[in-house]
């Protein structure tokens, strides 16, 4: 049996917990272990364990080996917006700590030590960021947007879901850049124009961008990336019946075409040769021999 990992760091942040959770849950559906993990993607088992620790965050490269080995179709983006969620939950637990209650920060010109307290702008800020990580809807509503995408089965359908979020929130492209480049990712407004006006399924980073924009959490994200998904791969097999049955057309075409071509050239090739010989025997027959 197996060894049980150990619990993942309560000391971490929020944000890391979740990351290394979601790593764990994805090496139990893969079914593998840390070794044969490590004949995958060739890091060392302790890295690839520490990984999914919380007692630190590991680096980009370390997590995207962990994830890619255990599943070749993640998606980069998402998963890279969950590592820098982790980083900043990170950064923002270093600096509690260090500025906690036994922690004093004194006055440039000395006197009595006084404890930091945050700014408005920072409490707003991890307000924002906490109700993220959960969902943009209230659960009744998030309910229905679910039900929705599993419904889903057309681009056409799939952009105007995105629509009504976008009118839901009563966002504006603008808006939707501007909280975009927030949280790190820059959109322009092509990529906003293009995904809601393509008749075709978004690209994943605009995607990713746009639902940020539209301040959507990471967990409600999966379920739009696992709709596109699921749409694209829906179009490219039905789609896939009629190109090969048109390719296997054309063929037979070009094949039934050079068999008429041969059967002439083949034809004409005979009528030559009998005219050549009837004019050798006409001739012989002329000057008497």
């Amino acid at each position: 049996m197996p060894r049980q990992p150990s619990p993942i760091s309560a000391a971490a942040s929020a944000e890391l917990r979740e990351l290394a959770g979601a790593m764990r849950d994805l090496k139990d559906r893969a079914g593998l272990t840390f070794s044969t993990l490590h004949e995958r993607v060739h890091y060392s088992t302790a890295a690839l364990s520490g990984a999914v620790s919380g007692k630190k965050l590991p680096t980009w490269e370390v997590t995207w080996a962990f994830i890619h080995g255990c599943d070749p179709g993640a998606e980069e983006p998402v998963w890279k917006a969950r590592w820098l969620a982790a980083e900043e939950g990170e950064r923002r637990r270093t600096e509690a700590d260090a500025t906690g209650p036994d922690t004093a920060e004194r006055r440039p010109g000395g006197g009595v030590p006084r404890q930091r307290r945050s700014t408005v702008a920072e409490l707003v800020r991890e307000e924002v960021e906490r109700r993220q990580q959960t969902t943009a809807w209230s659960p009744s509503e998030a309910m229905t947007v679910s039900t929705a995408l599993a419904l889903c089965t057309t681009a056409y359908d799939f952009r105007e879901l995105l629509r009504d979020l976008m009118e839901t929130q009563g966002l504006s492209s603008l808006d939707i850049r501007a909280n975009a480049r927030a949280k790190g990712i820059v959109l322009g407004r092509g990529d906003v124009f293009s995904v809601l006006h393509s008749s075709e399924i978004p690209e994943t980073e605009p995607l990713h961008g746009f639902l940020l924009g539209c301040n959507v959490g990471l967990v409600r994200i999966n379920e739009w990336h696992r709709t596109a998904t699921r749409i694209k791969i829906s179009q490219a097999r039905s789609a896939e019946p009629a190109g090969s049955e048109t390719e296997r057309r054309r063929m037979s075409a070009a094949w039934n075409e050079f068999r008429a071509r041969l059967s002439f050239e083949a034809a004409l090739s005979m009528i030559s040769t009998i005219l050549f010989l009837t004019l050798q025997l006409l001739s012989l027959f002329k000057h008497g021999i």
